[in-house]
């Protein structure tokens, strides 16, 4: 028929992939029959096709040991050598870990073909993103800055990607762009070859070539870089593009390598030296320099020019500033004795410590400048330092508002900030992956609003539990969930440090929740560690949840060890924790080898460590030999010292212990009375928590015989029942009648509870019982004394103590009168 096409004439019909038609029939059989059929490549079952080129096709499949959709590329190769090379770069690439780089989770060989199993990303390519009208040349450097941090890590790994375009990285809908398609990435420098071994230096995509990429030259890093600025250029789509941008376009285009920035790690830093950004900060650090009294200006402003690196001293100055100096001295001064103390102390402290800052920002921005530094790094460390600079600022203003009933937790607050050196250890060492590029500048707003909330919440401000509650809904709703677990384990601390410890128990229970499933392991383990402590000292019914903590112990120990040398705190507290937790259950060995690996673990103790200054005492309270007992108290007093100072209500507290717990009378008496008075004198307020100490001091001037120390003591105690026993025994030379029956009171009151300690302050109560009667009745008196020896053997975990010692010697004083 005219006008028909024969069939001799069709084009041949293209035969079907295996696979796809295997996957094909599958999928037919599943709906006619529901067979369950399922092709699969290893342990992946293939859903559907969804791209192919010419170097092979992406699979959608789905993982079903991990539960997780994830795509499959299938890599073509001519020949076993060209086979086992791209194998070998898939191998390199499961090992690449980036957050802007498509992870590979697997890599395999299946029909001679190589096949890598990769996240699978919901998204719009670049040339996608970019193509919206909405964006502006702003939006599209970052996210092309982002793909140039994916294509760096790369470089760094040894790997040239040798096929960069739009089409090969994707903003996530979930903000994160992510270089992907590495089937063409290549070790540095070498070639590829052909099935017959000929060297194809030129495999790639034509538009995007690098000139020596196109000729079959030698191919480094700078070809990557060559593609980036074509795409880049492209993305942008102007011909009138701002002249900074522009002259970094044409660099990272020139013609040779040579031409072109040393690396990748200077492109991106050029990117980050948008002249709209260093204006706007030369305008914070002109503002920050007049409210400081412009003495910055003077010496490092010239005309428009602002030295790089050096708008540190500015930027740390809007926090602390001699204006901010003398207000808080002042105000300091006015609190009593130990604000006059406190106040030639924290000034100078604070002025170091933003010193500190100053030299640990300009090093980072030094680096930076060089390349030492990476800029995903720098971006950490200045985090970090941003974090740090928060703290100041809230240990200021906790210190500028804190009244002398607060001011010991507000110097212990402002003591323990972050050592801003440590940042670069942070920032080298961090494993957990950075927000998106659409989170980020919120991101950073909320992690300096939780350091605020740690250094309200250990300074116990009425408004720590507020803030950090606040913070902690914010950063969930925002998403990235690293700083969900950081805030939430804020909220955590404030509640704690507040005494509330079932709510502070649920809190922690929720972070470390949060933490583990982000990959934050040091945060998972600290929060666990802070809620172990929270069920050992609760004194209240504690969520369920408490029970299957304790059970999850030895787990969160072997994940702490896996921290290494910066996990040094987390691990220490957890230990030192547990050990708490064995003690608060009656068992002393258990709560030892705690202790013991607490105190072996432990880094320096600094400011930022103090809490862990507490080992060497919690040792102490269950170490059996008297000797070993007072090194470890001397340890700890010492290190309280060098961190919080000799008048500090902790270093205080510490040396009543070891008194308490010495052999030697004299001295215990002696350090009981000049603690007891300092308390007095410095920290009224404290009188009632440290009224033990006037008990003490009380009990062991009975034993000597000196009443007038003795009333001292009893001065010191409030209407408790330490001060009421105290006064019954007082009344014994005038009212004998009145004291024994008060005493016998109290006795039958302590007993009634059936604790150890009520038993151990009924042998007191009864002492005074025995004293109070007259010589006529010695019957009574033997009774009592009977009784309270009976006690004696039942005060565990006390009766290791020089407590129980003193106690015993003192009944059988009184029987053998």
């Amino acid at each position: 028929m005219s006008g028909d096409t024969t069939k001799d004439e069709l084009p041949p019909r293209p035969e079907p992939d295996e696979l796809a038609r295997r996957v094909a029939k599958a999928r037919i059989a599943e709906k006619l029959f529901a067979s369950g059929e399922r092709v699969q490549i290893g342990r992946y079952h293939l859903i559907e096709m969804v791209g192919e080129g010419g170097m092979g096709v992406v699979w959608g499949a789905w993982d079903p040991e991990l539960e997780r959709r994830v795509a499959i590329k299938l890599v073509n190769a001519t020949s076993g050598s060209t086979r086992d090379r791209i194998l070998a770069e898939g191998q390199a690439l499961a090992k690449l870990s980036h957050p802007n780089v498509v992870p590979v989770f697997d890599v395999g060989v299946i029909d001679e073909r190589v096949y890598l199993v990769m996240e699978w990303v919901r998204g719009k390519n670049l040339r996608e993103w970019c193509a919206d009208e909405a964006r502006d040349d702003r939006a599209i450097l970052a996210v092309y800055r982002a793909a140039g941090m994916g294509l760096l890590a790369a470089h760094e790994a040894g790997l040239v990607h040798r096929d960069f375009k739009p089409d090969n990285a994707v903003v996530g809908d979930d903000g994160r762009v992510r270089v992907l398609d590495f089937g063409l990435a290549r070790s540095e420098n070498v070639g590829a070859t052909s099935g017959d071994g000929t060297v194809t230096r030129g495999a790639g995509t034509p538009r995007y070539m690098a000139p020596e990429q196109a000729a079959g030259g030698e191919l480094t890093a700078a070809a990557d870089q060559y593609a980036f600025g074509v795409s880049l250029r492209e993305a942008l789509g102007k011909t009138d593009v701002p002249a900074w941008i522009e002259a970094i376009l044409v660099r990272s285009t020139a013609p040779t390598p040579a031409e072109r920035f040393a690396s990748m790690a200077d492109l991106v830093a050029a990117i980050d030296r948008d002249p709209r950004i260093v204006w706007r900060r030369r305008i914070l650090v002109g503002a920050a320099v007049l409210a400081a009294g412009g003495a910055f200006a003077a010496g490092t402003m010239r005309g428009d020019h602002v030295e790089r690196c050096s708008g540190a001293r500015a930027e740390i100055a809007t926090v602390w500033n001699d204006t901010l100096r003398t207000t808080l001295v002042g105000r300091l001064r006015g609190l009593g004795g130990y604000g006059e103390i406190v106040a030639g102390q924290l000034a100078p402290e604070l002025d170091a410590y933003a010193t500190r800052w100053v030299t640990a920002s300009q090093g980072a921005c030094k680096a930076a400048d060089t390349g030492e530094l990476p800029p995903a790094r720098y971006e950490l460390d200045r985090g970090c330092l941003a974090r740090a600079r928060a703290g100041l600022a809230a240990a200021s203003d906790v210190l500028s508002r804190a009244e002398a009933s607060r001011l010991p937790d507000a110097v212990l607050a402002a003591r323990s900030l972050p050592d801003p050196a440590r940042c670069a250890l942070e920032a080298e060492s961090s494993t957990v992956p950075p927000p998106s590029m659409m989170l980020a500048p919120r991101a950073a707003e909320l992690a300096n609003e939780v350091a605020r909330a740690r250094v309200l919440a250990l300074a116990i401000d009425p408004s720590a539990v507020s803030v950090a509650e606040a913070t902690a809904a914010s950063a969930a709703r925002l998403g990235y969930q690293p700083l969900a677990a950081r805030a939430q384990l804020a909220y955590g601390i404030a509640l704690l440090f507040q005494r509330e410890r079932a709510r502070a128990a649920d809190a922690l229970d929720q972070a470390q929740s949060i933490a583990f499933g982000a990959g934050d392991t040091a945060t998972g383990v600290e929060a666990f560690a802070r809620e172990i402590f929270a069920i050992a000292t609760a004194s209240t019914t504690l969520p369920a949840s408490s029970e299957q903590a304790i059970a999850a112990s030895q787990m969160v120990q072997n994940l702490a060890q896996g921290l290494g040398p910066t996990g040094a705190f987390e691990r220490s507290l957890l230990l030192n924790n547990l050990g708490s937790l064995r003690m608060s259950k009656g068992d002393r060995d258990g709560a030892r080898v705690m202790f013991e690996a607490a105190l072996a673990a432990r880094p320096p103790v600094t400011g930022e460590t103090y809490e862990l200054a507490s080992a060497p005492g919690n040792l102490a309270l269950v170490e059996n030999d008297a000797a070993r007992r007072a090194e470890l108290f001397a340890q700890q007093r010492s290190e309280l010292v060098s961190v919080v100072g000799g008048d500090h209500p902790r270093t205080l507290e510490v040396r009543a212990a070891a008194a308490a717990f010495s052999r030697d009378g004299a001295t215990a008496r002696r350090e009981l009375h000049d603690v007891g008075e300092r308390i007095h004198r410095l920290h009224p307020h404290l009188a009632t928590q440290f009224g033990w100490v006037g008990y003490e001091l009380f009990w062991l001037a009975f034993d000597d015989g000196d009443l007038g120390v003795a009333r001292e003591a009893s001065g010191w105690l409030g209407d408790d029942i330490d001060g009421s026993l105290a006064h019954a025994y007082l009344r014994i030379a005038t009212e004998p009648a009145r004291a024994s029956s008060d005493a016998r009171a109290i006795a039958e009151q302590l007993l009634a509870t059936d604790q150890a300690f009520s038993r151990w302050r009924a042998i007191d109560a009864l002492v005074v019982v025995a004293l109070a009667q007259p010589r006529s009745a010695h019957a009574a008196s033997a009774d009592a004394i009977t009784r309270a020896l009976d006690l004696s053997t039942r005060v565990s975990p006390f009766d290791h103590t020089v407590f129980y010692d003193r106690r015993v010697a003192r009944l059988h004083a009184l029987r053998d009168q």
